[in-house]
């Protein structure tokens, strides 16, 4: 049925965006106050560094629950739903002195902000022209990116000003509000297939991830956001240290740098339709590698400042362009469950990366770390190709 939200594309569009931002945002909460954590709970910073860890990993894995259910419920309830969950997991967060309830709060609190990007990305299709899909993706990417940029400088200032835990009340009571915000979105579930039992629905959404088509795209994305998230977790770490010596309150700054390259994410959606998805994405790519060069010989505020800017702007040039891939090889009725997978393997990579990388810090330092993320972006790139070439080969066989 069509709601009368969903003939005001624009302002779904940009409704979909505040929401997919903030929700975003919470995910990142923890990346520039490791400090603050282990100071709170008496831990080292490296166990502190776990609360980022477990948040991001339970936002990845949530997509397998959430990614499927958006084809078949609607925006408005599970968008809403997510940012009230939130609500209650920063509230808690802010509340609990066990700093293993404080890591239950941050992995509930990763969860649900996952429920309203999977929402967002199974609506772009649905109320986008043909000629508009890449745009939309774009805009909620490019939303995303400010969620990240918004979730590492905010809490940083938060804390600052408001101690840690009054930061986490702050940003319980932003996403309570964000709930309202939700009414503007259509209530539309999908169609016919909603009606199939969750058994079918996930046994399909699994068998996705063998689709060697859509593999190869999970693929390139997990490398690429290896290296993009590995190299962004550790740079906190890297800020602490001579010669930066920076605090919360100087990393939270300098992450709001990645809003400059916001733009990126729409530019590229319109770019893939004129240059087509393939370079496009190696564009993006080649700048992500550009700005892990950067960052890795960085020795200055500005350096630094440069970097962040780039890998930001590369990663999410990037992000359009396999969105409209991995759209145009599946059914309409399931992109909403193809592109969380996507979304999956990606944040996966990154919680992964926070993880693996960790003893790769300690005995190798900020060199080893840039070393390896810059070659799994490489990897990423030939992968890409790959499945180019894969794909025009198929195309020019006789069926």
């Amino acid at each position: 049925m069509t709601t009368p939200a969903s003939n005001r594309p624009t302002a779904t569009v940009a409704v979909a965006c505040v929401t997919t931002c903030i929700a975003v945002a919470s995910v990142y909460l923890t990346q520039p106050v490791f400090a603050e954590i282990a100071a709170t709970y008496g831990r080292s910073i490296g166990d502190a560094r776990l609360a980022f860890s477990i948040s991001s990993i339970a936002y990845a894995l949530a997509f397998f629950v959430f990614g499927p259910l958006s084809d078949h419920i609607g925006v408005r309830r599970m968008a809403g739903l997510g940012l009230l969950l939130g609500a209650a997991s920063a509230a808690s967060a802010a509340l609990l002195d066990d700093y293993m309830g404080f890591l239950l709060a941050c992995a509930v609190l990763g969860a649900s902000a996952a429920a309203v990007p999977a929402a967002m990305f199974a609506l772009m299709p649905r109320i986008a022209r043909k000629d508009q899909i890449g745009t939309y993706f774009g805009l909620i990417i490019a939303a995303s990116v400010v969620g990240i940029t918004l979730g590492r400088s905010a809490m940083g200032l938060l804390t600052a000003g408001l101690g840690l835990r009054g930061a986490w009340l702050a940003c319980a009571c932003v996403l309570l509000v964000m709930v309202a915000t939700t009414r503007a979105l259509p209530e539309d579930a999908a169609g016919p297939s909603s009606r199939q039992g969750l058994l079918s629905i996930y046994a399909g959404t699994a068998r996705m991830l063998m689709a060697p088509d859509l593999l190869r795209l999970f693929a390139t994305g997990f490398l690429l956001f290896f290296g993009y998230l590995g190299v962004v977790t550790f740079l906190t770490l890297r800020l602490h240290e001579p010669p930066f010596s920076f605090g919360s309150a100087g990393i939270g700054s300098i992450s709001l740098l990645g809003l400059g390259a916001v733009v990126g994410a729409p530019a590229s959606g319109r770019l893939v339709g004129r240059f087509g998805s393939l370079a496009v994405g190696l564009g993006g790519l080649g700048i992500v590698l550009g700005a892990i060069a950067c960052l890795a010989w960085a020795q200055s505020v500005i350096g630094v400042s440069v970097g962040l800017f780039l890998i930001f702007l590369g990663v999410f040039s990037c992000q359009p362009a396999v969105f409209v891939r991995i759209a145009q090889r599946v059914d309409p009725a399931r992109r909403g469950a193809a592109s969380s997978l996507y979304l999956l393997t990606c944040l996966g990579a990154g919680s992964l990366a926070s993880a693996v990388l960790g003893p790769i810090w300690v005995n190798g330092g900020w060199p080893a770390i840039t070393a390896i993320c810059a070659m799994t972006t490489i990897l990423s790139g030939l992968l890409l190709c790959s499945d180019a070439y894969i794909s025009r080969r198929n195309i020019a066989q006789p069926a």
